[in-house]
């Protein structure tokens, strides 16, 4: 459970944070504010949960360390992406190699680079499905997607013995989810901020704790975005019911492997030894 300081300072500070920033970038019409919105509101909440160590001494604070880098990615995108701006995606597997880094020599490494390969393409492909989808059903909803994959991300981890970086996936979850309710446009340019975290946050779930987030969770939340796709799809002319579905069809998916894995870990912490007593 998390406790009343983690919900104000992991979840409630970076929406507030993100909301406010998110809010000056509508009325001004500074779409390359969305991304930091996004940005600065998961590291003030980093900064408030706990002090990153410089040099990060593992991976979790380099998810804190890179995010200013990430936010100019994002910046940089809405600017002057243009076209091919969903090539900056790649970040997604630097961040996941930068994280995995410090216990690189305990990971084979076979798995080590087919992890990072698959996270560059991963990052790759959803920063391009974001560019392709908010022609069909507007920013918000894809906004709101990703916010909703990266709480699960950081339900998952936190579940799976890694509590720290879980709530910090809950802290980019809930300053993603005020962007998509308080902002306006700039998709593209928040998913290529926010796909590196995503990717950060599961594969130090993977493969810091023990056991960890399987392979099942890190494949199904990573991908789950690609629903967009179906709403984008449908031949309907509202934009607002495409992005719906689109909604729906992620949060769905998303649900199918968080759910269980919070109640599994929900039921673990409630079970008593009876011979604890006599220890």
């Amino acid at each position: 459970m998390l406790t009343a300081m983690e919900v104000l300072w992991g979840i409630v500070l970076p929406a507030v944070v993100a909301g406010v920033i998110a809010l000056i970038a509508r009325w001004r019409r500074w779409d390359w504010a969305m991304p930091v919105a996004v940005g600065v509101g998961f590291v003030v909440a980093y900064a408030v949960m706990g002090r990153p160590k410089l040099p990060p001494s593992n991976g979790n604070d380099w998810l804190f360390w890179l995010a200013v880098p990430r936010t100019v990615l994002g910046v940089v995108d809405a600017l002057v992406g243009g076209r091919w701006g969903w090539v900056m995606g790649v970040s997604a597997g630097i961040v996941a190699l930068v994280v995995l880094w410090p216990i690189s020599a305990g990971i084979e490494a076979r798995v080590l680079w087919g992890t990072v390969v698959g996270m560059t393409a991963a990052g790759v492909a959803l920063a391009w499905v974001a560019g392709f989808a908010r022609m069909r059903m507007g920013d918000r909803w894809i906004i709101g997607a990703f916010a909703i994959v990266l709480g699960a991300a950081g339900l998952v981890t936190f579940s799976s013995n890694l509590r720290t970086t879980g709530v910090n996936g809950l802290s980019a979850g809930a300053a993603v989810a005020a962007a998509a309710l308080l902002g306006r446009g700039a998709a593209r340019s928040v998913v290529i901020l926010v796909v590196p975290l995503l990717a950060g946050f599961l594969v130090a779930g993977r493969f810091y704790p023990e056991p960890g987030v399987t392979w099942t969770n890190v494949i199904v939340l990573m991908g789950a975005p690609v629903l967009l796709i179906v709403g984008a799809l449908v031949p309907v002319r509202r934009g607002w019911v495409r992005g719906m579905i689109g909604l729906l069809a992620v949060a769905i998916a998303v649900a199918a492997v968080a759910g269980p894995t919070a109640l599994k870990a929900k039921a673990a912490a409630e079970t008593v030894d009876p011979y604890d007593a006599y220890r």
